[in-house]
């Protein structure tokens, strides 16, 4: 039997629905919860948290639109079941995919491209690219009720500190993933740098046009427009 017709079978889309279902459920019960909370102990409106959902729904169009272009790129490369399945567990890399399928079949003895490729080399792909995905939802289950202890312990109950710390820590992430993109692939530092200036333009229109609300659609058209420049200038 084809590994083809293995990699969009029944049992993967079933898997598939299991993890999207399992996401789906956490975000609706956290979506509650911090309602919840913000009525009670924040004292929002109902306007104003229809005013969070607004924002952060323009906010996350940019990568959702991303993830979608992963997924069309598994799907072709794979299958759609495999691009479904990987899905639900939050893939957000299709380089970390292809990286696991080569592994996986590597280490099968059905290299992953060739027509070597087989059952037993997408099976151990399979099992490859989730069993290494455990440390996220083993680190948070462990993990997560004492990050608030060291959260305290860090910022001694200075609000303004931990605030410091926050913005460090994410220019410190997104600004490491951004700077070893830039020795990459010229198309990919195209995209970086043009992603970078695009959404400082955008942050600086809507400062010249006093309309703040505009920065809400900054990263979502800096993703797009430096996607663009960079397929246009690699040309």
């Amino acid at each position: 039997m084809d590994w083809r017709a293995i990699a969009n079978g029944p049992w993967l889309w079933i898997c598939g629905f299991i993890s999207v279902a399992i996401g789906g459920y956490q975000a609706v019960y956290f979506i509650r919860k911090a309602v919840a909370t913000l009525k009670r102990h924040g004292g929002y409106t109902d306007s104003d948290i229809k005013t969070v959902y607004r924002a952060a729904a323009i906010t996350a169009f940019g990568p959702i639109m991303a993830e979608i272009f992963i997924m069309i790129a598994l799907v072709i490369a794979i299958s759609p079941a495999y691009a479904w399945q990987r899905e639900g567990v939050g893939v957000g890399s299709v380089f970390y995919e292809m990286l696991m399928a080569t592994y996986g079949g590597t280490g099968a003895g059905e290299p992953f491209g060739t027509d070597a490729f087989g059952i037993m080399g997408f099976a151990t792909a399979v099992l490859v690219a989730n069993v290494a995905c455990l440390g996220w939802p083993l680190m948070a289950a462990f993990w997560t009720p004492s990050l608030g202890k060291i959260r305290d312990k860090i910022g001694r109950g200075d609000i303004a500190l931990l605030g410091v710390i926050t913005i460090c820590a994410t220019l410190g992430a997104f600004g490491y993933q951004a700077g070893s993109r830039l020795t990459g692939a010229r198309p990919v530092a195209i995209a970086v740098v043009a992603g970078a200036l695009l959404s400082m333009l955008f942050f600086k229109a809507a400062d010249w046009m006093k309309q703040p609300h505009l920065k809400e659609w900054a990263l979502g058209l800096a993703i797009f427009g430096g996607t663009f420049i960079a397929h246009f200038l690699s040309q």
